[in-house]
């Protein structure tokens, strides 16, 4: 591998993990499908790239990372994975089994991040206590991303340019048993990435829908493009039996008028677009354990605070410490926060006495939980794995569209929730907010999503978990019984891929981590794999 190609792929993994992603790279970049395609770019092979990003992607379509906490480093995977199997001539399959370990070492890094940026939260509140707005970005943005750049960049290349060249040697030495066991283990470790996605849809009424899905691939043939179609239609049938119709939905989004709080008095719509815009870029730029997304609420309101206080240096200091303390919430729904909290500074500056400093900060920890709540489930546990779902069946097939809209798709997505979620808060206020969350329209929208996504969930078992036994049962002569063609599937094709699924489910609901399950899966597939008992 030439110097140039591993500091690109390099250059790669840094940029999924940093804060120079419109908002929205989190949901792009990061994800293995998008880091594989564009690592497929660099090598030269970018319909292979997306096919194998998207295999590597079914393992981690229930990916959140709520509160800090990553259960893998998904990027790394993606670019590393993708590498591998490019430069070692793999398939997608062993591809997998091989990324997952470099995932799990990539947490390491991540650990390390949120520890170093808390020495940069030391430098911001010296800032904060002289009211310097002018350079607030240097601890909240430029010193955290380049400590990122250092802590991933490093890595990366060092894996990249000096291993990717002993990928095929090694693998030649291995033999064809050893890597068919890591094709058998790639093929089941998809279970994993669609039980941590059960976590949130698999769940009440919706439960049937994912046999109705399971079964409709198994019997139809139904790729995901056409479950997906068919999977929405279903949905929309289902929930208007149940009164819960495309009407009634977005009749529950529409504030009756006159309910505005504020709108625009001392503030205009340039400083609102402006902290919108800071907030969207910066929100986790110095993510840390001791502050979380504290410097970036406050690096979001610095236009509102210069904009109310141009001249008074003191209150400059007090709502910059103010803003600047422990605050994490999901991005995108608690958009909503930094509009009210907007809000709520420019109707105090303007006089209103019963709007105090603790009150904000109660509004603020009050509405963070919920509304984080709220994100994960919606962003993280369906929209995204819908998603990603439906346009992974693209890409799998070479079609490089498959990346290309997925990327459209979650951007327009994600940007449209910061923006109306931002005018939500500023606009209408905490009643509007609250009457939304209590209103049971949330609870709605994720049934009609519970519906859909245990439906398309079904189709991926049957079209992307694999897993067959290859025992023959002598019963006379030279006749053999395959265990596999003549019990197994005449009782139900794919039963062992759902049975699979359904058992990863099981134990992470028993509190069994999805590390320490992956772990398992590994171990029961390359033995099963090496002895013969799996196909």
């Amino acid at each position: 591998m030439s110097l140039l190609t591993a500091i690109l792929l390099s250059l790669l993994y840094y940029l999924g993990n940093s804060t120079w992603g419109l908002g929205v790279g989190w949901w792009t970049l990061m994800r293995p499908m998008v880091s594989g395609f564009l690592a497929g770019v660099v090598l030269g092979d970018p319909v292979m790239g997306a096919m194998v990003g998207a295999q590597i992607n079914v393992l981690y379509l229930g990916f959140i990372g709520a509160g800090g906490a990553v259960p893998s480093d998904i990027c790394l995977a993606g670019v590393v994975g993708t590498t591998i199997a490019i430069t070692g001539n793999l398939s997608a399959e062993t591809a997998m089994a091989l990324a997952v370990p470099v995932g799990l070492l990539g947490t390491i890094i991540n650990v390390a991040k949120m520890t170093i940026n808390t020495f940069w939260v030391r430098i911001a509140e010296k800032m904060a206590a002289k009211g310097d707005t002018s350079k607030y970005y240097i601890p909240d943005v430029i010193l955290p991303q380049l400590s990122l750049f250092i802590m991933s960049f490093i890595p990366c290349f060092l894996i990249v340019y000096f291993g990717a060249e002993y990928v095929q040697p090694v693998i030649d030495f291995l033999g064809e048993n050893i890597v068919g066991a890591l094709t058998t283990v790639g093929g089941m470790l998809p279970a994993v990435g669609i039980a941590l996605t059960f976590k949130a849809l698999f769940k009440g009424e919706s439960i049937v829908f994912f046999f109705l899905g399971f079964l409709m691939v198994q019997y139809f043939g139904l790729g995901m493009i056409g479950l997906g179609f068919m999977a929405f239609v279903i949905t929309i049938i289902y929930m208007q039996l149940k009164g819960h119709g495309l009407e009634n939905i977005k009749a529950g989004f529409i504030q009756p008028e006159g309910n505005e709080e504020t709108k625009y008095v001392l503030l205009d719509k340039k400083t609102i677009k402006k902290s919108w815009f800071r907030w969207i870029m910066f929100n986790q730029a110095n993510y840390n354990y001791e502050r979380m997304q504290g410097t970036g609420f406050c690096h979001a309101m610095l236009p509102i605070i210069n904009k109310l206080y141009p001249n008074n240096k003191e209150k400059r200091e007090e709502l910059m410490q103010t803003h600047m303390q422990f605050f994490n919430t999901e991005p995108q729904w608690g958009a909503c926060i930094i509009g009210l909290t907007a809000a709520l500074e420019e109707k105090r500056a303007q006089g209103n006495e019963e709007i105090s400093e603790d009150m904000i900060t109660s509004i603020k920890s009050g509405l963070m939980g919920p509304l984080a709540g709220i994100g994960d489930t919606i962003d993280g546990g369906v929209v995204t794995p819908l998603l990603l779902t439906f346009f992974i069946g693209i890409a799998q097939t070479g079609n490089i569209f498959g990346v290309i809209g997925y990327v459209i798709c979650a951007a327009l997505f994600m940007w449209t929730v910061y923006w109306n979620s931002y005018k939500l808060g500023y606009e209408k206020g905490s009643d509007a907010i609250v009457g939304i969350m209590e209103s049971g329209l949330i609870n709605r929208l994720i049934l009609g999503a519970s519906v859909l996504g245990c439906l398309v969930l079904g189709g991926l078992v049957g079209n992307y978990v694999t897993l067959s036994l290859a025992i023959n049962i002598p019963v006379g002569g030279e006749e053999l019984f395959s265990i596999q063609e003549q019990l197994c599937d005449v009782i139900l094709p794919g039963m062992l891929p759902l049975l699979l699924t359904l058992g990863t489910y099981k134990l992470m609901k028993k509190g069994v981590s999805a590390v320490k399950v992956m772990a398992i899966i590994a171990v029961v597939g390359f033995v099963g794999g090496l002895v013969g008992i799996f196909a």
